[in-house]
């Protein structure tokens, strides 16, 4: 069987607009997240850090989890993840990161796609990958 890779934002979009039906009405997830590319800086461009925060007002209103969105395993170990920060911080976190190389275990590239989420406070073991 083949696999195809999908962006944890798009996986996330198709869950929070099918999961209800499928599930009869026991689940829902309302599936809030802003993907953020490497254009975003970039004032000529159509997406940037003004027009994501007029489009999603409520990352104002919840501490929120940025981390890239590139298909990268054991992110959290890699230093890869800013937990529990306000929009501000996972700009300033985002941008510190944006188009940089980076390294995790033996596989190396260059981060262009982050997602911006809300923080759900949890335990570890309620962890799954």
């Amino acid at each position: 069987m083949s696999a195809k890779p999908v962006r944890e934002y798009y996986g996330k979009q198709l869950l929070s607009k099918y999961i209800k039906e499928y599930s009869g009405g026991e689940h829902e997830f309302e599936g809030r997240g802003i993907l953020v590319k490497s254009g975003v800086n970039d004032p000529t461009s159509t997406v940037t850090w003004e027009t994501l925060l007029q489009d999603n007002a409520w990352v104002k209103e919840t501490k929120l989890v940025a981390k890239p969105d590139q298909l990268i395993k054991r992110r959290g170990k890699a230093g890869l993840l800013a937990i529990n920060k306000t929009f501000d911080e996972c700009k300033a976190w985002v941008n510190e990161r944006m188009n940089k190389a980076w390294k995790v275990e033996n596989v190396e590239g260059v981060l262009n796609t982050f997602l911006i989420e809300p923080f759900v406070p949890h335990e570890q073991s309620d962890e799954y990958y």
